[in-house]
């Protein structure tokens, strides 16, 4: 029997609807008239959402995509106005959502009918949603196109990938439905190949048509505590073909719309049918599904759920793409994935690049939530907004808004589950479903956690781990099973890991190959080893520990920092930029007030520049930053403020004011140092003075930074001498003091207010392109 693999849909499926020629970048200008009749469209909207999670035996199961199903079910109707009666679900299980229908099971045929049906409907200036979460897989093509020589207008470098399609040919993606294996022959599967999306897009009646599909590539299974979307695997039998019934319904549906294989083939090598397709990874990459406080779903759906409901109104498609594109591949690094490329593709012959995202605006105003139901005692809502570091288990206090974005009152949360919140009006207020609410204070618990996954590879000292770890104060330990949540994994560098990140394609960096086999470590919840926490090989288990204990509390004073974030949420108007050295501006972050939105979050920088920030207050009233680099394994820089004889007085930063960072007269540098990764710039601006959060900055900064272009670096023995103060996690204490001197503490929780603080994280991704720099470059502002 074909054995079960992982979802390459994505990137195929692209290009099985057409998404060839991706030229997006350097577009005829002739399908402007189409362009403005889809900005201006007053039609229907319907939207056919696909999510299956459990496959019948042989087929591995997934858990989060009916939670992408909910994600975009709560957007549609709730920031885009699409009526739940215009809405399909297709699933492997009822879900409690008012709609048109939930089809269950999610076969072949009911995928189609469901798009026929429903899809089919819609008239010319009509806007048609399709979401597709589940396993996808690579197919034989029964009219296969030619990718050569189709993707000459791309500007590959911005998604870091140099041939999407190498090795394609004679291929396409396909969704893999819950009968998958019901009814065929040997090297065959129920799939629908992507070229019968094509058909069925081309044979709609609108063009305001987008297609998101959540499926992923390549390997299999789960690695460390990440679950990659599985789909068939025929290395070992040669490419799967599709059913008979897929292929004789291929030839019904070119019949219908009036072409010939040959004309279908030449429309694909042209590009999509209709409208935009959006994809979650390229076809050599995988996509991920993770657990994001306590809620599994796919990175991608999330991240663009999420995305679309903090944007602004009008934001053109390729703006906002390039920055969700940017974040998952940043969030999806940092969870230790092997890269992971979102893309989109839009209907030659137009600018749909410029239009928003879905070919329409929000209806409604931004938002991190909205109310679902109201009982006598309580109120339900749904975070589909909310970042990740705000979904505390604390109080928090929400406004509620009406449609027009006009503040009526507040909402205090009591409890979470998931994405969905429990709380209560305050002062009287009467809510009703349907309101919109945005966060005003984050509750922050004074009880912060570590949660740390016990690998496999522990083997005999797992129970002596655990034992250790669970006298370690606000360390949590945990399962490492694929479904429990941890935000690290201890293990060994065993054969496993080595498997890993050669399938990552990281196992040619210095680093990793340095490592000792068996050593003891942390790995992040994909395996990728954080390689300065990692030992000798024959290091003894509890020698081990006592080295980690250290590290494992940096990384938590890491997580109570990223608590406070609000990047989504201030009302700040403040900017961030990176620029380097060799090349100046490279990447913007604002905060400019919820009303006007973000900017790209994730900068690039190569081996051997120089990076340079800069901050502007444009808040109208002085404030007090701190500027602080977290890298992966925990270390924390400070950049600024660098003036420990006057700590205070330099982190004022007037209205107007801008300060770059470093300074010329600062004693060093910021060289950008191999190997390829991330690490993120947190900007805290305040409008209280941080006289306590100095105190911990000025600590670690005596132990952090000497000659001028210097990197922060731990040995051991500075690691037990900075255990003594704790400066680290006192900092995190410190800085919810100083801001709770205004904001007072909430049944036993630190408050943070949104008017008050602005907590934003600047991703900076470092690409191979040069060498470590040896010595600081003369001073320049490229700014």
């Amino acid at each position: 029997m074909t054995r079960l693999r992982r979802r390459h849909f994505l990137q195929l499926a692209g290009a099985s609807l057409g998404a060839v020629a991706l030229n997006h970048i350097d577009i005829s200008h002739q399908g402007l008239q189409l362009d403005r009749a889809l900005a201006q469209t007053t039609g229907n909207k319907y939207a056919l959402l696909v999510g299956i999670n459990q496959y019948p035996s042989g087929v591995s199961s997934l858990s989060g995509c009916l939670n992408d199903v909910r994600l975009q079910y709560e957007l549609l109707v709730h920031r885009y106005g699409f009526q739940p009666e215009d809405i399909v679900i297709v699933a492997d299980a009822t879900i409690n959502l008012p709609a048109k229908a939930i089809i269950t099971p999610p076969t072949r045929q009911a995928i189609i009918d469901a798009w026929q049906s429903h899809l089919g409907q819609a008239q010319p200036g009509d806007t048609v949603i399709f979401h597709y979460s589940g396993h996808g897989t690579f197919a034989a093509e029964p009219n296969p196109i030619t990718y050569a020589g189709g993707l000459t207008d791309i500007d590959l470098a911005a998604i870091d990938v140099t041939a999407p399609y190498e090795n394609f040919e004679g291929k396409t993606g396909a969704i893999v439905p819950y009968d998958v294996l019901d009814g065929v022959s040997p090297g065959e599967a129920n799939l629908i190949l992507g070229s019968t999306l094509f058909l069925l897009s081309y044979g709609l009646k609108t063009d305001n048509v987008t297609v998101i599909l959540d499926s992923c590539f390549s390997g299999g299974g789960v690695r460390g505590n990440l679950v990659y979307r599985a789909t068939l695997d025929t290395e070992d039998s040669g490419l799967i073909q599709a059913s008979a019934a897929e292929l004789e319904f291929q030839k019904t549906l070119m019949a219908e719309v009036g072409l010939s294989p040959d004309q279908a083939r030449r429309l694909r090598e042209q590009g999509i049918a209709k409208g935009v397709a959006m994809t979650a990874s390229l076809a050599t990459q995988t996509s991920a599904e993770t657990t994001i406080a306590g809620f599994r779903s796919g990175i991608f759906t999330y991240l663009l759920t999420r995305y679309l409901w903090q944007s602004r109104s009008g934001r053109a498609l390729e703006e906002a793409f390039l920055d969700l594109s940017r974040i998952t591949k940043s969030e999806a690094d940092k969870l230790g994935g092997a890269g992971q490329n979102p893309i989109y593709f839009v209907q030659p012959g137009t600018n749909l690049n410029e239009q928003p995202p879905y070919l329409l605006p929000p209806q409604f105003p931004a938002a991190e939530a909205v109310v679902r139901a109201v009982r006598p005692e309580s109120i339900d809502f749904w975070l589909g907004g909310m970042t990740p570091r705000g979904l505390g288990e604390a109080e928090s206090i929400f406004e509620v808004m009406d449609s027009q974005g006009n503040v009526l009152g507040e909402v205090r949360q009591t409890q979470r589950t998931g994405l969905m919140g429990t709380g209560e009006a305050l002062d009287g207020l009467v809510v009703q479903p349907g309101m919109l609410m945005r966060e005003k204070i984050r509750g922050i618990p004074t009880d912060i956690q570590l949660r740390v996954g016990l690998h496999q590879s522990l083997g005999d000292d797992l129970p002596l781990v655990r034992q250790v770890l669970a006298g370690y104060d606000r360390i949590t330990v945990v399962d490492s099973d694929g479904e429990t949540e941890s935000d690290y994994l201890l293990g060994r560098f065993d054969g496993e890991a080595v498997q890993v990140v050669e399938a990552q394609k990281r196992g040619d960096r210095p680093d990793i190959q340095a490592l000792a086999p068996n050593s003891i470590g942390l790995f992040t919840n994909g395996l990728e080893p954080l390689t300065t926490t990692f030992g000798t090989q024959f290091e003894d288990m509890g020698v081990a520990l006592e080295r980690l204990a250290i590290r494992l509390r940096l990384l938590l004073a890491n997580q109570a920092l990223k608590a406070i974030l609000n990047t989504d949420t201030s009302d700040f108007q403040l900017s961030v930029e990176v620029a380097s050295h060799q090349r100046g501006g490279v990447s913007i972050v604002r905060s400019l007030g919820r009303e006007e939105g973000l900017q790209a979050q994730v900068a690039q920088l190569q081996v051997g520049e120089e990076m340079y920030l800069k901050v502007t207050n444009n808040q109208g009233r002085s404030l007090f930053v701190a500027v602080i680099a977290i890298e992966q394994d925990g270390d924390m820089h400070v950049y600024h403020p660098s003036d420990w004889n006057a700590p205070e007085l330099e982190a004022e930063l007037g209205n107007g004011e801008s300060v770059v960072i470093p300074k010329a007269d600062d004693v060093f540098c910021l060289p950008v140092n191999g190997p390829a990764g991330f690490f993120e710039v947190l900007v805290i601006a305040s409008t209280e003075q941080l006289r306590d959060t100095l105190q911990s900055l000025k600590r670690i900064s005596d132990r952090s930074l000497g000659n001028r272009g210097q990197q922060i670096s731990f040995t051991d023995q500075e690691e037990r001498s900075r255990s003594l103060d704790d400066s680290a996690f006192s900092l995190v204490e410190n800085i919810l003091g100083d801001l709770d001197r205004s904001t007072p503490m909430m049944r036993g929780q630190y408050s943070v207010e949104t008017s008050q603080l602005a907590a934003l994280t600047v991703g900076v991704e470092v690409v191979e392109g040069g060498t470590d720099p040896e010595a600081c470059k003369p001073y320049v502002d490229p700014f």
